[in-house]
């Protein structure tokens, strides 16, 4: 469709989107599972450190950057080749990332 669009003459194309159903469930289920592997690691810290958890004491979280796509990384933003062929469109699945840093207590 986009090199077929690209043929007719079209210059600006924006799209497609693609998105999940239910993000904010993607989201919950992200953090969940960075928060589980953030306690993991910091329990493996501690008993190699000799110390003990405590309560936590502060908590960030970060959902990551926008996705860069090929076209876009190789040009510094622009498709400036107009030699180049249709651009390949991503294939599997839509991954929701989220990134925290927990502080505990130690003791």
């Amino acid at each position: 469709m986009l090199q077929a669009l690209g043929d007719l003459g079209v210059q600006n194309i924006s799209g497609p989107d693609f998105s999940q159903d239910d993000a904010e469930a993607g989201k919950d289920e992200a953090r969940s599972a960075a928060i589980e592997d953030a306690r993991a690691k910091a329990k493996v810290l501690a008993k190699d450190l000799g110390v003990h958890l405590g309560k936590v004491v502060s908590f960030y979280e970060d959902q990551g950057a926008y996705p860069m796509y090929e076209g876009y990384a190789a040009k510094g933003g622009a498709m400036m080749d107009m030699g180049q062929s249709a651009p390949a469109l991503p294939v599997g699945e839509n991954e929701t990332k989220v990134i925290v840093n927990v502080t505990y207590e130690i003791r």
